[in-house]
């Protein structure tokens, strides 16, 4: 296994994917690129040629090849015939990849359905408050770089070791985050651990976390108090990147003004994005449902923000398909009563 020294930096993402990225993956680099105090590493096993940011490492790597690692690594045979199975094996991501990160103060895990926002301005405050864990989601998580911090995910639970159940069976456990899913209904997973050990933990939502049912852009963040996701209600608003920078704009009618709120990064997941123009050439975009387009500037009044017409900027076949899951889960619930 090869290693990897940091340039003085704290913090390294480190993200195993594995089979084609997605069409908007050029646009993840260009966030991470803007983010030039923080490293990221991808052990891949694609190929395709990518204009990657210096502070972006590609380490070419199989599935297989990670399974035997980890094995070693972890001491017990493992389950990961399928890269989707990987999810479960974040929290341990510090031990597998020990001799890559051991120069950083903290490591993380992200998706690559992520675009960032300005991570100095929104995470380096809390690196300096010295957490042990960092957000209870798993797109994007981080841990403190040390030896038994590295460790606490393999401590037992309830009289469990969490960790070598969910390690050793094909079915998704959802050990990475703080939910309920999969083979695991009760929230046995990494965040409880460190709950229940005490651990310094940091774990407000500082993302746009667009809900997979629905076409419109809601966030379905994490309640740390109630320690599940809930799904807000449909806000309009416009979404922006802007030189390094993820920002959302809505007006308020009440006080005549413009608000805009700042995010860590917005998770895409399932959505299939289209680009237009070559946007990841420019420096100003804007996110909406399905795409991203290129602006020239910022919007700086109501009428440049263009308030009546942010609904009309969805397609139809989101609404459809938002009232196609909606009709769905409720004939599973009402399957479930009866």
């Amino acid at each position: 296994m090869g290693r990897m020294l940091n340039s003085g930096k704290r913090c390294v993402f480190i993200l195993p994917y594995f089979g084609k990225f997605n069409n908007y993956f050029p646009l993840f680099l260009k966030s991470c690129g803007r983010n030039k105090a923080y490293d990221w590493m991808i052990f891949t096993d694609c190929k395709e040629k990518y204009k990657y940011p210096s502070n972006v490492h590609i380490i070419q790597m199989t599935l297989n090849e990670l399974k035997k690692i980890a094995e070693k690594k972890l001491g017990i045979s493992i389950s990961m015939e399928t890269p989707y199975k990987l999810c479960d094996y974040k929290p341990s991501y510090g031990i597998i990849f020990e001799e890559y990160i051991e120069k950083y103060e903290y490591w993380g895990h992200c998706d690559c359905d992520l675009i960032f926002g300005n991570l100095d301005l929104i995470l380096t405050p809390l690196l300096e408050e010295g957490y042990d864990k960092i957000f209870a989601a798993g797109r994007l998580t981080l841990y403190k770089n040390t030896y038994d911090n590295n460790r606490r995910f393999m401590k037992k639970y309830q009289g469990e070791e969490l960790y070598k159940k969910f390690f050793q069976t094909d079915e998704i456990c959802v050990f990475d985050e703080d939910c309920v899913g999969g083979k695991n209904p009760e929230k046995k997973n990494v965040h409880a651990i460190f709950l229940m050990d005490k651990a310094k933990v940091y774990a407000r939502d500082l993302s746009m976390n667009t809900s997979t049912t629905s076409g419109m852009l809601v966030n379905e963040y994490y309640d740390e108090k109630k320690r599940e996701f809930v799904k807000e209600k449909y806000i309009p608003r416009r979404y922006y990147w802007n030189a390094g920078n993820l920002f959302s704009l809505e007006w308020d009618s009440a006080n005549d003004k413009i608000i805009s709120k700042e995010y860590l990064y917005i998770h895409l997941q399932m959505r299939k994005m289209r680009l237009k123009n070559a946007v990841e050439k420019y420096d100003k975009f804007q996110i909406l449902p399905d795409r991203f387009i290129p602006v020239k500037e910022i919007p700086r009044n109501k009428k440049e923000l263009k308030v009546r017409s942010i609904r009309r900027t969805y397609y139809f076949w989101f609404d459809f398909y938002e009232k196609k899951v909606r009709r769905k889960i409720n004939k599973t619930l009402h399957s479930k009563k009866v």
